[in-house]
């Protein structure tokens, strides 16, 4: 089944707006690995030309290993770790950055080259020119969240780490829906308003969610609790909310942070049910309603991945998928979204 006709556009546009869709998953993947190895902080510099070879000698792995050396995250946490250590954590955060290289010249090349050949109509061109500085802001914004580790405190902030993760989710997102948009073009204006409402609600509630776990992976909050339904024999906890300030609580508190990102995933559910039940009672077309039922599994599946994380203590593996089924989650609630808008 094809979209909708769009003669004056290039062939090849829907294969490359997928593969920029399917880098920036590779990249938050690899990202999330990153963090959970705590690989971040390895390379002390950003050198976005000449850094694209790893070291190639000896002299060049200890000239590497000396320069971490001299961090605080070394000094005060992996003081003593050998030369064979220090390139374990190297070596992820390299891959990370050569594939975010990778990925700029799969943006950069058709864009260039389609925009000086004048393949991409007006209103295309403006999208696809946004999704290319919004690449290279991405960028600079991963540099920036390494740089905010390089100090006194070795703790990346959670709040860029947040923020570099709400980038590439944007990037993602607005891939989505120029791919959305030709291949599953909806009927603008016949969806039921109230399902457009609830539609849009759901999303806003996962956006928060996703963010709330990036806070939640940022304050090392994963680790406040290994029990499940109760967070340490309570349904409330002693000592939520216990900062005097109230923002402080919502995006500081790994307690509270730990408490929010629990339970919010329930909410989202409950409105995912209430979602499926009137595209059902509508009968909505066959696209809408298959992506009503694929948001449904994979919110059970997700909220699973997300409890089988914290009863085991937050294994790498298992916390991994738990940020894949987010990007799934989002996928699906921005799919709905998308057919349902007036």
């Amino acid at each position: 089944m094809s979209g909708r006709d769009n003669t004056d556009e290039p062939a090849w546009l829907l294969r490359w707006l997928w593969a920029m869709a399917l880098s920036c998953v590779l990249m938050v993947a690899l990202g999330g690995l990153v963090r959970l190895t705590h690989s971040g902080l390895s390379m002390v510099d950003w050198q976005p030309v000449s850094g694209v070879l790893p070291p190639l000698s000896s002299d060049a792995w200890q000239a590497a290993f000396d320069a971490y050396q001299q961090t605080p995250e070394y000094q005060q946490v992996n003081a003593g770790m050998s030369l064979a250590d220090f390139q374990m954590i190297f070596w992820p955060e390299f891959i990370h950055r050569i594939l975010g290289r990778i990925v700029g010249l799969i943006v950069a090349v058709p864009l260039i080259v389609g925009l000086l050949r004048g393949l991409f109509p007006g209103r295309l061109r403006i999208h696809l020119v946004g999704i290319g500085l919004l690449f290279v802001a991405q960028g600079v914004m991963g540099w920036l969240m390494v740089k905010s580790g390089l100090v006194d405190d070795p703790k990346v902030s959670p709040y860029r780490l947040a923020l570099h993760l709400a980038l590439a989710l944007t990037l993602l997102a607005w891939c989505l829906w120029l791919i959305f948009e030709r291949r599953w073009p909806p009927a603008v204006g016949t969806a039921d308003r109230s399902i457009s409402r609830l539609a849009q609600g759901l999303l806003a509630v996962v956006v928060v969610q996703i963010l709330f776990g990036a806070l939640v992976a940022g304050h090392r909050a994963g680790y406040v609790s290994a029990t499940f339904p109760k967070i340490h024999g309570h349904w409330i906890p002693e000592g939520l909310g216990r900062d005097p300030s109230w923002w402080a609580n919502i995006v500081a508190n790994p307690l509270t942070l730990h408490f929010e990102h629990r339970w919010l995933a329930f909410v989202a559910l409950a409105l995912a049910f209430a979602l499926y039940y009137r595209l059902r009672q509508s009968k909505s077309p066959a696209t809408l309603r298959r992506a009503g039922t694929a948001l449904l599994c994979a919110l059970h599946l997700q909220i699973a991945l997300g409890i089988a994380t914290i009863l085991t203590f937050v294994p790498i593996w298992l916390a991994s998928l738990h940020q894949m089924g987010a990007i799934a989650v989002l996928g699906c609630s921005w799919l709905i979204v998308q057919q349902t808008r007036r």
